[in-house]
């Protein structure tokens, strides 16, 4: 009984506790809106929680995990072409800016379209073909063949142009391959080829760029006159070019990226970049195949998958082609130059997959480099991006021009598809 009576007094001493309280906190949230009823004390609190979110979201934001992916880029209209080589039959489509070349043939006839025209315009891509013997063709348009299908006598010039709503935003460029040399860019209908003095085409370029821009091969500033060296850098696209393309910014430089097509979805940010910076997007197979050791189909195939893989990231397909391991043997080279490409391979070989050692991989490049080398790194490494990250500075110190492959080819007489090249020697 005694045990009841005293929890029973410390009952109502609980509750009168609760209710002193409650009427406490009753009388502090009274005097708190009281106050807010000033209009200056209630700016003051405006503005502190503004403050308070201010901070909470950016803290939110930094413990945020997932990477922010890419916005998609819109693709480039451009232009597709295929040709009947005589003795080969008509070629796969070429995308915009690619080469159109059959090893040991000539063009008998030609086709061109556009892909990604922007929709509502109007227009069509338009051309017409020299015929040795016969002439200028009538003109065709969008996918119709100009010139003899089935015949033997081979083209001596092309002329392409636009028309329609798109002949405004656009303009086409067309250049053509004789005697081993790539002729200088045609545009807009201007003829390209050398009619009516023996000669006839071997390979076809066209490229689709906006008004007031060019194609990528023209818009180097590559000075002939000075010494200059291609930096290439294999395997990737990873995390690590972004160091190599910071080095490459802080000089102007430019490199080629021979990039291994099933590593390039997962990095489209970083293909971008090397784009907008006037890098060399290059293709290295899908899956670091050995194309020594596949049929031409298979080799075929691997680069046209790496293609489509590197114009989704970055609106345009590689330019050249580096066999994985250098090795061109077996169906390789004529696979290749069916294709349009010749092999990119290079003279100064750093060995830095195998050293992972920045310091030796610095003086390798340095103690042998010299005017026209093609110099072969990986860019999958931290010790390879470190190398570079020194490389770079210092031979721009040393007066070379950091330029891309096919930037150095074209200072020095050109590619010729089918054939290999490791460096351009004055």
């Amino acid at each position: 009984m005694a045990a009841e009576k005293g929890e029973k007094k410390m009952s109502k001493r609980s509750t009168a506790r609760q209710k002193g309280r409650d009427r406490g906190q009753m009388q502090h949230r009274s005097a708190i809106h009281d106050l807010l009823r000033v209009p200056r004390l209630r700016l003051f609190m405006a503005i502190l929680c503004t403050i308070a979110l201010t901070f909470g979201m950016g803290n939110w934001a930094a413990d945020m995990k997932e990477p922010v992916q890419a916005a998609e880029t819109e693709p480039a209209m451009g232009a597709l072409c295929a040709a009947e080589y005589y003795g080969h039959g008509w070629t796969d489509w070429v995308p915009d800016n690619s080469p159109l070349f059959v090893s040991g043939s000539y063009p008998t006839a030609f086709r061109a379209a556009l892909s990604n025209q922007p929709e509502g315009s109007t227009g069509t891509i338009q051309y017409e073909v020299n015929v040795s013997g016969s002439g200028w063709t009538g003109t065709c348009e969008n996918g119709q063949t100009a010139g003899m299908e089935g015949g033997e006598m081979p083209l001596e010039g092309i002329r392409v142009w636009l028309n329609g709503s798109i002949a405004e935003l656009y303009d086409v460029f067309t250049r053509v391959l004789t005697d081993g040399q790539w002729s200088d860019w045609a545009v807009n209908g201007s003829e390209a080829g050398e009619v009516g003095v023996g000669k006839h085409i071997d390979g076809i370029r066209i490229a689709v760029v906006k008004k007031g821009e060019q194609p990528a091969e023209t818009a180097s500033t590559v000075d002939p006159s000075r010494p200059m060296v291609a930096l290439t850098f294999d395997d990737g696209p990873g995390r690590f070019d972004a160091q190599i393309l910071g080095a490459l910014e802080s000089v102007g430089g430019h490199a080629t990226f021979f990039m291994v097509g099933n590593r390039v979805g997962g990095h489209a940010d970083l293909v971008q970049r090397m784009a907008a910076d006037g890098c060399e997007l290059g293709n290295h197979s899908w899956n670091h195949d050995n194309f020594s050791k596949i049929p031409a189909a298979a080799i075929q195939n691997s680069v046209q998958q790496t293609n489509s893989a590197i114009q989704s990231a970055a609106g345009s397909p590689a330019t050249v082609v580096r066999p994985p391991y250098g090795a061109t043997g077996g169906s390789c080279m004529q696979a290749l130059g069916a294709m349009g490409y010749a092999a990119v391979l290079w003279r100064i070989d750093t060995l830095d997959w195998k050293t992972r050692n920045a310091d030796q991989t610095v003086n390798t490049v340095l103690s042998q480099v010299r005017d026209g080398d093609i110099i072969l790194m990986h860019s999958i490494y931290q010790q390879s991006a470190d190398a570079a990250s020194r490389i770079i500075p210092e031979l721009v110190n040393r007066g070379f021009q950091l330029v891309t492959v096919t930037e150095l080819a074209n200072a020095r007489g050109g590619m010729v598809p089918g054939a290999k090249y490791g460096a351009f020697h004055q």
